[in-house]
């Protein structure tokens, strides 16, 4: 090659050197691929098998089933119904979902808050039963008897019926939460293993058998917490599960960097564990703090990667 020729393939190759280390797209990486999109689709990973499947084959006469944890419904012979009137095809499908457990609850991202007033759980129950063409059917006078699995001593007798409501999170995933239901709720020691609490009439979604949590004059109070290496919360969540009793709260307030409780809702003295999640690039991230709320505390939990099944593990364990 003579030394013009070299020198133009020179001046071309700096050229090309030069543009390509200051194309920013070039040197911005392959995508990142996300494990979860947002944090409802966590949420909805981590349950997906957690729903039972049943079925009724003959509507005409009583019929008694139970979940896998021990709820039973006891359904009156020709009790179901479509809604808008006509005859229900049978066989009758029935789903059912129990929840006792705190983790659980934060899997299902349930909280126990009826608005801003804590509850006591004596047990969740998710149902919907359709008929053979898929109709959701109309429940009348169908019972639910729920096994006490659950910390809510001294609040036995106190057992209401409540309704699920949602609830957005900063994050955007929807948090069942709970109105005022219509039914009643009585409390059988002696029946089952440890007693058991019966509503009266059950319909399709979300139940609850809970009472309201009872805080002494003086000592409602609240907390804040931080997540200091996650990036906000629109891809943080956090929940507090009391150790006294089933109560579990996702707080929803954002104050600056920190989430907090409602205002007057955790009584001072608590004890319970701080659970925060969230999603680094799409990737799952999770601490546990264990806590004691002296009042207005301000608390800081930080969180490390880790894998769907070690999360799972973690949850299952809190009871």
């Amino acid at each position: 090659m003579n030394p013009i020729a070299m020198a133009v393939v020179l001046i071309v190759s700096m050229v090309s050197f030069y543009q390509c280390t200051h194309d920013e797209e070039l040197f911005a990486g392959f995508p990142v691929v996300h494990d979860f999109q947002n944090l409802q689709q966590l949420h909805d990973t981590l349950t997906l098998n957690d729903t039972v499947g049943l079925s009724i084959s003959d509507p005409t006469i009583e019929n008694i089933i139970q979940g896998t944890q021990g709820t039973k419904l006891i359904i009156p012979a020709n009790s179901l119904t479509l809604p808008g009137g006509g005859e229900a095809t049978p066989p009758f499908s029935v789903s059912m979902l129990e929840i006792f457990k705190r983790g659980d609850m934060i899997r299902h991202n349930v909280q126990t808050f009826a608005g801003q007033s804590p509850l006591v759980s004596g047990g969740v129950l998710w149902l919907q039963i359709k008929d053979a063409n898929g109709a959701t059917l109309a429940l009348n006078g169908v019972q639910a008897v729920l096994p006490y699995r659950t910390n809510a001593s001294g609040y036995e007798n106190d057992m209401q019926h409540y309704t699920g409501t949602n609830q957005s999170a900063p994050s955007g995933s929807q948090i069942v939460s709970w109105g005022a239901g219509s039914s009643e709720v009585t409390y059988n020691a002696g029946a089952g293993v440890s007693g058991e609490f019966t509503i009266a009439t059950v319909s399709n979604g979300w139940n609850h058998a809970a009472s309201p949590l009872q805080i002494p004059d003086g000592q409602a109070t609240q907390f804040s917490v931080r997540v200091p290496n996650s990036s906000d919360f629109s891809q943080t969540e956090v929940f507090f599960t009391m150790n006294e009793f089933t109560t579990v709260a996702a707080l929803t307030s954002v104050q600056g960097d920190a989430i907090s409780t409602f205002t007057g809702t955790v009584p001072t003295g608590a004890q319970g564990k701080l659970v925060a999640i969230s999603l680094v690039e799409g990737a799952l991230h999770f601490g546990v703090l264990d806590v004691t709320v002296s009042g207005d505390d301000e608390f800081s939990v930080s969180v490390q990667p880790g894998t769907v099944p070690e999360f799972q593990s973690l949850l299952s364990a809190m009871n």
